[in-house]
């Protein structure tokens, strides 16, 4: 979804089920590295002896001990992959024949090895049988089908002013490289990208059988095309503003906008009415793509998409091909030294193209009815805090706090799985051709999204599978998703205090929650509309105190010249910011009324609370992936996300008894509060 945003996470059983005693753990001090003063640098006080003893894997660009769950969790996907493997006389459709098969085929690398590029000979000869733009058009129809999504892409989008009902969202999608920048900014790591990706592209092309000499000039075709739709894109920091691609079109507006595609005919395809709501995300990008079309040779237009196939398929292609690619965008953009082991990588595909399949396997093994029951508890527990967080903001008038309340009374959590599973029976998959069951996959997704199209919105549909590692806020359904895939320590433990679950999947549910109340979130309504609910100075204000994020945000640097980009990350920022406060107000209320727990390992409650949160934010990352993330990441690197809130609350100050001049102190007139 365009507004979909994830933050990778975490689980929860809810602290308030248990009650405190000697048997209750608290934080890990074997990770806390002593010789830091918490007062000075957070982050490797909470967990730098951690990190110290657990070096990075090699195919891994960040570590922690909830990265290292992520991974575990896998462990357990390829089990149950494994076992159903192994099972005889399935059903043709079954649940168990569709995710058996799948994995099989892919595991089966000597099948996959022999057939080489093989797979991609009908791909290519599609597009080579092109005679003109009208055939050519066809073929990226064709492509569509098979999320080869160039240059541009169709899928379903709640429409922002109607969020009950589905339309048709064209999007930007021109180019291989991870952001536009990439093309276009003078910089010399950019630079470097470019050239080493020209290398990438022509390396890919020679493995696909091309000779080096027209490989080369491939790759230089590949890069100025995608140069000219880079330059016509919205950067990074203009995409996270809705407003920027809110842009409600006709087909006849449609037709003016691109006329040198057939649209009538792609509408055909899809079998979607000419009357169809629909969005244009990029307007200016899209008449880029119909110049295109005009001035570019149709030669030129062949490589373009002959690369795209590749490159979109290369994880159904033989191990050249495999590892190619991941040189490139695993080692060379993210840091990584080894490509994963080719099993982690199959259970990733089954996760990716049958999800909702293989995670009714794992909820059914791994995630008990009681454990949805106990999240929802913690839920409730912090959605009511920042409820009463809102009531006590000084800045905001009663009009503003009457419709931010409507707006939390509206929160919908959907926790562990859907209600409904997706029915993946009529899809063909073989246990001896992969790359046809890849692409099989992929004509199932663009079919169930296409589906959606001119509907009304199925409140019931997931953005992520079940075992997936991740949770979400979505503004348009107003909703905050926790799947059963994040349900496991480090986040939470049965045998920890309530500080310490608090302080890490407190933190991150409160970080959801105040993702309704962040620069994005907040221009949407209770009802998921796109409409300014705030009084013009409460807005003002809520815009002043985002400002002040946005500064201490510009100011942390990964490199001497490189530093975040305080617009990009604000969304997150002020989760973090909210989600620390909120989660320490739930905590102190279920306090209340109890006897104060007693210290553990010379730690306050309090304490353990922040070192938590540390803990749990504690990855390690290599240097390439930190500079990818300070370009096309929303979120940022995990020290600022430890470091920055705690330093903004008065509360960690008074834990630590930092003194007002500490670096972990923000001084008084540069604190920021949000929320």
């Amino acid at each position: 979804m365009r507004i979909l945003r994830t933050l990778p996470l975490v689980f929860l059983l809810s602290p308030l089920l248990f009650s405190q005693s000697a048997a209750l753990h608290g934080i890990d001090v074997s990770d806390l590295d002593r010789k830091v003063d918490p007062c000075n640098d957070f982050f490797e006080f909470a967990n730098g002896t951690w990190r110290a003893n657990n070096p990075i894997p090699a195919s891994m660009t960040r570590w922690s001990k909830r990265w290292q769950a992520g991974e575990t969790a896998k462990d357990k996907l390829k089990d149950i992959l494994e076992a159903v493997e192994q099972e005889e006389d399935l059903a043709k459709g079954s649940t168990e024949q569709l995710i058996g098969d799948y994995y099989g085929a892919c595991m089966d690398e000597s099948r996959v090895s022999l057939r080489g590029t093989e797979p991609l000979k009908p791909w290519f000869a599609k597009i080579d049988g092109a005679k003109d733009i009208a055939d050519l058009q066809r073929v990226i129809t064709d492509l569509h089908d098979v999320q080869v999504i160039v240059p541009f892409n169709l899928a379903g989008q709640q429409d922002f002013h109607k969020p009950s009902q589905v339309l048709a969202d064209l999007g930007a999608t021109g180019y291989g490289m991870p952001d536009r920048d990439y093309y276009l900014k003078p910089d010399a790591r950019f630079k470097e990208a470019r050239e080493k990706y020209q290398q990438h592209v022509a390396k890919m092309f020679t493995l696909a059988g091309w000779n080096d000499k027209s490989a080369a000039a491939a790759a230089q075709t590949v890069m100025a095309m995608e140069t000219k739709f880079a330059e016509a894109s919205l950067d990074n920091v203009a995409l996270r503003d809705p407003a920027s691609t809110d842009h409600n079109t006709t087909f006849a507006q449609l037709q003016a906008m691109v006329p040198h595609i057939d649209w009538v005919s792609y509408f055909q395809h899809k079998r979607l009415p000419q009357d169809v709501d629909m969005n244009v995300d990029q307007p200016k990008y899209m008449q880029e793509v119909d110049r295109q079309l005009q001035q570019t040779p149709l030669p030129d237009w062949k490589i373009y998409l002959k690369w795209h196939v590749l490159n979109s398929m290369a994880e159904a292609l033989s191990g050249p091909i495999e590892q190619e690619d991941f040189e490139f965008f695993g080692k060379y953009l993210g840091g990584a030294t080894e490509i994963k082991p080719r099993w982690k990588r199959c259970v990733e595909s089954t996760d990716r193209y049958l999800g909702e399949a293989l995670g009714k396997k794992y909820v059914e093994k791994y995630f008990p009815p009681e454990a949805k029951a106990r999240m929802q508890e913690m839920v409730r527990n912090l959605i009511l805090a920042m409820r009463d967080d809102i009531l006590t903001r000084p800045w905001m008038s009663d009009e503003t706090k009457e419709r931010a309340l409507a707006k939390i009374a509206t929160f919908n959590p959907k926790i562990g799985y859907p209600d409904k599973w997706k029915d993946y029976s009529k899809v063909e998959i073989r246990r001896d051709a992969f790359f046809e069951d890849n692409v099989a996959g992929r004509r199932f997704a663009v079919e169930d999204d296409l589906q959606t199209i001119g509907k009304p919105v199925d409140r019931g549909r997931w953005g992520v599978t079940p075992p997936t590692s991740d949770a979400y806020y979505n503004p348009l359904l107003n909703e905050i998703v926790f799947p059963a895939g994040i349900l496991q320590p480090p986040a939470f433990y049965i045998d920890a205090v309530d500080a310490v679950n608090y302080g890490a999947i407190g933190v991150v549910i409160g970080h959801e929650i105040s993702h309704g109340f962040d620069d994005q979130g907040s221009q949407f309504d209770y009802l998921g509309r796109l409409r300014n609910w705030w009084t013009d100075n409460d807005l003002k204000q809520f815009k002043e105190r985002g400002a002040c994020v946005v500064h201490q945000f510009d100011s942390y640097f990964i490199e001497p010249e490189i530093h975040h980009n305080g617009k990009l990350v604000l969304g997150e920022s002020i989760g973090d910011l909210g989600g620390a406060k909120i989660a320490y107000m739930a905590f102190e209320k279920s306090l209340q009324g109890k006897p104060r727990p007693a210290d553990i390992d010379g730690f306050t409650p309090e304490q353990q609370f922040f070192i938590a949160w540390g803990q749990f934010r504690g990855d390690a990352i290599r240097p390439e992936q930190q500079r990818l993330m300070v370009q096309t990441d929303p979120h940022p690197i995990a020290k600022y996300r430890v470091i920055g809130p705690v330093s903004n609350l008065p509360e960690f100050q008074q834990a630590f008894s930092c003194k007002a001049d500490a670096a972990m102190v923000r001084p008084a007139d540069k604190r920021c509060e949000v929320w």
